[in-house]
């Protein structure tokens, strides 16, 4: 995880339907999408910076969501998830 993530939503789930779980929603800025990575986790400055709706990219943690670019997006991924559905603050 980047340190210009910063959390813009959080959330519980249940694990096994009965154990709470905190999950968090994540926005990061476009030019540190994952996408722009190498095998070694290094900043590839050649691949494109994707092209988003107000310059971040959203993911869920400890989820592996992938990059969304709106939070709903993120929130309906989660929610469609076995684990699902989020209870979001």
């Amino acid at each position: 995880m980047t340190d210009e993530a910063k959390i813009v939503a959080t959330g519980t789930w249940f694990y096994d339907r009965t154990v709470p779980r905190q999950i968090w929603i994540y926005a990061k800025p476009a030019h540190m999408a994952w996408s722009r990575f190498d095998d070694n986790d290094q900043l590839d400055e050649s691949r494109p910076i994707p092209k988003t709706k107000d310059g971040f990219l959203y993911f869920c943690f400890p989820a592996k969501s992938g990059e969304y670019l709106t939070i709903d997006e993120v929130k309906e991924w989660a929610n469609a998830q076995p684990w699902g559905p989020i209870i979001w603050d």
